[in-house]
């Protein structure tokens, strides 16, 4: 069953507060494993966490600037702050989840588990 392209595009996007304009991400299927580039600038890789609990992946980030306290600023835009996206990606192989950063795109390979096909047998009774 293709978790993504049914449950993640059919249920607003996979948004889980409504906010468009962070962790851009775009998935893509190639054969059996789901990719998800997110686009995450600026953000060192510790301060990254990405964790999978029963078909939902989620990603979050915490972003820290750190400023003089002996400068009087007359303005800050430049703040700490946390953000979190979740994913329905289904029920994958937890073992063979992967996660890399690179240039500001953290990139999450997520591979299918195989699905179980149904057997239907008669039994003889004797």
């Amino acid at each position: 069953m293709n978790y993504l392209g049914n449950g993640f595009f059919r249920n607003g996007l996979g948004f889980n507060n409504g906010e468009f304009n962070y962790l851009k991400t775009d998935i893509y299927e190639h054969d059996n494993t789901y990719y998800l580039k997110i686009e995450v600038p600026g953000i060192e890789k510790e301060n990254i966490q990405v964790d999978y609990e029963n078909g939902y992946l989620t990603v979050s980030v915490k972003q820290e600037n750190i400023f003089e306290e002996t400068n009087e600023y007359i303005r800050k835009e430049r703040v700490m702050s946390e953000k979190e996206r979740t994913f329905y990606v289904g029920d994958v192989n937890e073992d063979s989840i992967k996660a890399s950063c690179q240039n500001g795109i953290l990139t999450v390979t997520l591979d299918k588990k195989e699905e179980k096909k149904e057997t239907k047998k008669q039994i003889i009774i004797e």
